[in-house]
C-alpha cells in the first residue's frame, strides 16, 4: 500500500511500474519457451505452412498449401506468419510471435479499458481491479494454449476481442469525446481484420453481441444515432475488402465457392470432418478452458441479477461492463452451439468475457454493484470446489507418468517425465495452493482475495515447470518427427514422392520443404503407387504401421529412424506397379 502510495505521487513512474508488470505478465504467459516446441500437428503445422508458402512464392493474394491454393481460411493470419518470417527468419518461434503479440494486446487492452471506466475512483482501487482483469485475461488455459499456437482461432478471438472493447469504450465515454472517437475506430478496425482472420464472422459475432446488449439496455436506436456510421463503414472496408476482391479476381469461383461455400457455410450448416456435438458440446469446455476462474462463473453471474433490467438501465454507462460481458458470453455459445461443426477453439472468442465477469465479480466497478461479504455462503461454497479441484490436480500430476506410459508411440516419454522431477513438483505448486486456499477459507473476513492461490498456482507453473517440460516434450515427442522430416527432405530425388502413412504429420510438408502426399493405411499407399509407378519413393511413418509395405515384393531401405518413427526408400516391385484404379487427388485411405 506504501507502494502504491509513494507511486501515485509520480504518475510517469506509476505508468512505468505498470508497464513493466504487464510486459513480465505477457512474458510469463506467451513468451516464456516460445519456441522451444517444434510446430505441433497438425493444424498449426498446416496453418503455418501456408505463410511460408506464401513468402517462398511472394504471393500475398493466393494462399498455398503442399503446393496447392488452400481457401479454407483468410489471409490475415498468414500474413502475419510470412511477415514474421521475413523479419526473423523462418522457426517455430517466428511462427508463434504474432499469436504471442495479439493475445498480448487483449491483456493490455483489458488493463486500459478497466482502468478508464473507473475515472475519479482511488488509484489503489483502480490499480487492484486492472490488475485483477488482466492477471485472469492472461492466466486461463484458452488464452495461454492459443496465445502460444500459430492458428487461426487467436486472431479472430483477439480480434472480436479489441472490437467489442473498442465499442464499450465508444459507448461508455459520453462526457469524453476523444476516447469516444479512439472506440468507433478500434472497432471496425478489429472487425475488419477478424473477417480477414476467419471470415463473416468476424463481424457477425461482434455486431451480435452489440445488436442484443443494446436491446437489453433499450439503447439500441440511440447509440446507432450516435454512432459515426458512414466514417465506421469507410474504414472496416478500406481494411477488410481489398483482399477478398483481389482473391475473387485472380481465383474466381474456385475462391467463391471453396471459401464462402465450404469454409463457411458447409461449415456452420452441416458436419465437416466428424466435428459433430450435442447441443450441450461446448458447456463442458467453457469450464475447462476457463479454469481455475471458470468454478465462479456461475456466481458471477447470477449475482449480476441482469434480469434485473430497470436497475442496469439506470446504471451508468461505466458502470455496464459486467452485464456487456455476460451478453458477449452468451451470444457467442449460443451461436456456436447452433452451428453443425463444433470445435472447441470455436469458442476462444467468449473467454475474454467469462475472465472479466469474474474479475467483475471480485472488484465491481464503482455503483455496479454491492460488496461481497464475508457471510456469502455461495462464495465460500465455490471457494471449497475449487480447494478440492486443486488437491485432486496434484494427485493426478503425480501419476501423470504412469498414464503416459501408455502411449506406444513415445515410449521413452514416460520414464523421461518420471526422472525429471516436474510431476512432483507440478504436484507440490498445485497442492500448495490448495492449502492457501482452504487457509483463505477458514479466515473471517472478505473473500476478494479467493483468487491469488489459483494465480500464484497457474504463474508458479508457467515460471517453473513449462521451462523443464516444453525441452523434455520437444526431445521426446517433436523433435523425432522434426528431424526425420528435414531429412526426408534433403535425401529426397528431385522427382522422388515422399509419402507420410498412418497418421496426418503436417509439420513434414513444412520442415522437409517439399510437397508430401498423406494416406490413412499402406494399402491406401499401395494404390497410390499402382498409379504413378515412381521408380522410389521415401515413406515416413511409425514402425507399426509400416511393416506391410513390402510384402508384395519391392525393396525397403531404411534410412533413418528415430524413436517409433522411420524414413524409408522403397522399390516398388512388379507386383506394386501393376495397373489399378486411379488415385484420387490428394491423399489415400
Amino acid at each position: 500500500m506504501l507502494v502504491i502510495s509513494s507511486l501515485q505521487a509520480r504518475p510517469a513512474r506509476l505508468a512505468l511500474v505498470t508497464a513493466a508488470g504487464l510486459l513480465l505478465l505477457c512474458w510469463l504467459a506467451f513468451f516464456n519457451h516460445l519456441g522451444t516446441l517444434s510446430l505441433m500437428d497438425k493444424t498449426e503445422a498446416l496453418f503455418v505452412e501456408v505463410g511460408r508458402e506464401m513468402l517462398l512464392r511472394n504471393d500475398w493474394i493466393t494462399p498455398h498449401w503442399n503446393g496447392e491454393p488452400f481457401f479454407d481460411y483468410p489471409v490475415w493470419g498468414y500474413w502475419m506468419v510470412a511477415l514474421s518470417f521475413r523479419l526473423f527468419g523462418v522457426s517455430a518461434w517466428a511462427a508463434r510471435l504474432p499469436v504471442a503479440l495479439m493475445a498480448s494486446l487483449v491483456v493490455v487492452a483489458g488493463f486500459v479499458l478497466l482502468w478508464l471506466l473507473a475515472e475519479g475512483e482511488a488509484t489503489p482501487a483502480r490499480l487492484r481491479r486492472s490488475w485483477l482483469g488482466a492477471v485472469l485475461l492472461a492466466l486461463n488455459p484458452a488464452w495461454v494454449g492459443w496465445g502460444r499456437s500459430s492458428v487461426t482461432d487467436m486472431f479472430l478471438s483477439s480480434a472480436i476481442t479489441l472490437s467489442l472493447f473498442g465499442f464499450f469504450l465508444a459507448y461508455s465515454q459520453v462526457d469524453r469525446p476523444v476516447l469516444r472517437r479512439v472506440g468507433y475506430v478500434v472497432m471496425p478496425v478489429f472487425s475488419a481484420i477478424a473477417v480477414l482472420a476467419k471470415g463473416p464472422v468476424g463481424l457477425v459475432l461482434p455486431g451480435a453481441v452489440i445488436v442484443v446488449f443494446l436491446l437489453c439496455q433499450a439503447q439500441l436506436f440511440t447509440v446507432l444515432r450516435q454512432m459515426p456510421m458512414l466514417q465506421m463503414a469507410v474504414l472496416f472496408l478500406a481494411v477488410g475488402s481489398p483482399w477478398y476482391v483481389l482473391a475473387a479476381k485472380v481465383n474466381g469461383a474456385d475462391f467463391l465457392g471453396g471459401f464462402f461455400g465450404f469454409s463457411n457455410l458447409q461449415r456452420y450448416t452441416s458436419v465437416l470432418y466428424g466435428h459433430s456435438g450435442p447441443w450441450y458440446f461446448y458447456l463442458p469446455w467453457c469450464v475447462i478452458l476457463l479454469l481455475p476462474w471458470s468454478l465462479f462463473l456461475p456466481l458471477a453471474m447470477v449475482r449480476l441479477r441482469y434480469w434485473q433490467l430497470g436497475h442496469w438501465r439506470r446504471q451508468l454507462r461505466t458502470a455496464q461492463l459486467a452485464p456487456f460481458c455476460l451478453v458477449w458470453f452468451l451470444v457467442v455459445l449460443v451461436f456456436f452451439s447452433v452451428a453443425s461443426t463444433k470445435l472447441a477453439g470455436y469458442i476462444l472468442p467468449l473467454i475474454p468475457a467469462g475472465a472479466l465477469l469474474v474479475a467483475l465479480f471480485w472488484q465491481p466497478l464503482p455503483a455496479a454493484a454491492a460488496p461481497l461479504t464475508a457471510t456469502d455462503r455461495w462464495q465460500k461454497l465455490f471457494g471449497w470446489l475449487n480447494a478440492l479441484l486443486l488437491a485432486v490436480m496434484a494427485t493426478a500430476a503425480v501419476v501423470a507418468p504412469r498414464w503416459a506410459a501408455s502411449d506406444p508411440a513415445y515410449p521413452g516419454f514416460a520414464k523421461a517425465l518420471n526422472s525429471s522431477g516436474l510431476p512432483m513438483l507440478l504436484g507440490g505448486l498445485l497442492a500448495v495452493a490448495a492449502i492457501a486456499m482452504v487457509v483463505q477459507l477458514l479466515r473471517r473476513g472478505p473473500l476478494q482475495h479467493l483468487w491469488l492461490p489459483d494465480a500464484a498456482a497457474f504463474a508458479g507453473v508457467l515460471l517453473l515447470v513449462v521451462p523443464g517440460l516444453a525441452p523434455l516434450m520437444e526431445r521426446e515427442r517433436q523433435q523425432p518427427v522434426r528431424e526425420l522430416a528435414v531429412l526426408a527432405g534433403q535425401l529426397a530425388g528431385p522427382q522422388e514422392p515422399l509419402l507420410v502413412v498412418g497418421y496426418m504429420r503436417y509439420s513434414v510438408v513444412f520442415y522437409s520443404g517439399r510437397p508430401v502426399q498423406f494416406f490413412d493405411s499402406v494399402k491406401g499407399a499401395r494404390r497410390g503407387l499402382r498409379d504413378s509407378q515412381p521408380a522410389s519413393v521415401l515413406v515416413f511413418g511409425e514402425q507399426r504401421k509400416l511393416e506391410d509395405l513390402n510384402t508384395e515384393g519391392g525393396q525397403v531401405q531404411t534410412l533413418a529412424s528415430r524413436g517409433n518413427h522411420r524414413l524409408l526408400r522403397y522399390v516398388p516391385g512388379p507386383a506394386a506397379v501393376k495397373g489399378s484404379e486411379p488415385r484420387p487427388g490428394g491423399a489415400g485411405s
